[in-house]
């Protein structure tokens, strides 16, 4: 039986929610459909080195400056008309561009628009991603905060559906290490942003070392702009043997990181699903986080995690006596980081989840095409 085509295209094929999601269906997408993935940028070896050689066939990269865009469009238009998918995915605002200009030329394309945030992060973005949300003739969003936004944002007449971001099953047993208040470890995975507020981070562990606690903070992701303030200001404030830079850390390899930590921090002014929370609790690790985006959703506050409130100097005082409250009582502690990982003991993962959607969209396309 022929395959359906299935065209995925996204920015670049690095270390991120959404790239890593991605590359953990890739095998089974590959599998069930005609698959090509259209890379708008790098692809990091090191992150698809676990892909057999035909997936690695299956993504195409257009790397190219955003200045060369204007000469460029019309051969990137090209592989996909020629390519001709039954169903194109376009996650992120460049390919939201490229999405929109191939429905308008090939409407008989079911046109996907995949949206990740409760925020646009420039006029680009904002166009794009709303113009994308205007042709799509289904909707896939990351998490129910960010389907809310859409929905009320942007009233669409088309379905939206909210895909599962867990990358791997729940592990059998809870792999956080047992709790000592006199060894207390954190971590941060996510890209070195000024969105992911990381100098507050330094200022918990310079607070819980104040208070006496043996505390640090390792910090995983890719530099996103930030490095070099977050540096000076570990430097400033005399912690550089307490809070290290460990760099980027792949899909397979952050498993095992969890088994080292107690507490994984990240207090982000805005976030969509917040996949390094939810898979932190998912294996049992107790999240000092702020309640922004999905994170109220799968996360309860002194229940499943520990909610920050950063608004002020004095609200997130308040939030650091709660995190100190924990580390105080390891009974506590058990207690929230049990309910964390039983709380995601059956979820299912992001393959399962966006194969069957798109299976969805393309039933929609037979019933429409019959008719």
């Amino acid at each position: 039986m022929k395959k359906q085509k299935l065209l995925y295209i996204l920015h670049d094929v690095q270390i991120g929610g959404v790239e890593v999601a991605m590359l953990s269906a890739l095998p089974e997408l590959n599998r069930q459909f005609d698959l090509k993935v259209m890379v708008l940028g790098s692809i990091d070896a090191n992150i698809t080195s676990h892909l057999t050689a035909e997936e690695k066939a299956c993504m195409v990269p257009f790397d190219y400056k955003l200045s060369m865009y204007p000469l460029v469009i019309p051969k990137m238009i090209r592989f996909i008309l020629g390519f001709s998918p039954d169903v194109m995915i376009c996650s992120l605002w460049r390919a939201s561009l490229l999405g929109i200009l191939a429905k308008k030329l090939r409407p008989q394309i079911r046109f996907v628009s995949f949206i990740h945030n409760t925020a646009f992060f420039h006029r680009f973005d904002r166009l794009f991603s709303q113009a994308a949300i205007r042709h799509a003739d289904s909707i896939f969003t990351d998490s129910q905060a960010t389907a809310t936004f859409v929905r009320e944002q942007f009233k669409p007449s088309v379905p939206i559906e909210v895909i599962s971001f867990f990358t791997s099953p729940s592990p059998d047993f809870k792999p956080a290490p047992p709790f000592d208040n006199q060894d207390v470890r954190f971590m941060f995975l996510g890209r070195i942003n000024s969105v992911k507020n990381l100098p507050l981070a330094i200022d918990t562990i310079r607070y819980l070392t104040d208070r006496g606690y043996n505390a640090s903070l390792d910090i995983y992701g890719r530099n996103d702009g930030m490095l070099e303030t977050v540096t000076e200001y570990i430097r400033t404030h005399q912690l550089e043997n307490r809070v290290r830079f460990q760099g980027e850390v792949n899909g397979s390899k952050k498993l095992e990181l969890f088994r080292n930590y107690n507490f994984l921090i990240q207090l982000s002014t805005n976030e969509g699903m917040a996949m390094s929370v939810a898979e932190a609790m998912q294996n049992g690790l107790v999240c000092f986080v702020t309640a922004v985006g999905e994170i109220p959703n799968y996360a309860g506050d002194m229940k499943t995690a520990i909610f920050a409130d950063i608004s002020t100097t004095e609200t997130f005082g308040h939030s650091l006596k709660k995190l100190e409250s924990v580390i105080a009582d390891p009974h506590l502690y058990d207690r929230i980081s049990t309910s964390s990982y039983e709380g995601f003991k059956t979820v299912g993962t992001y393959s399962e989840s966006l194969i069957r959607s798109i299976g969805g969209v393309m039933r929609t396309s037979n019933t429409v095409s019959s008719h």
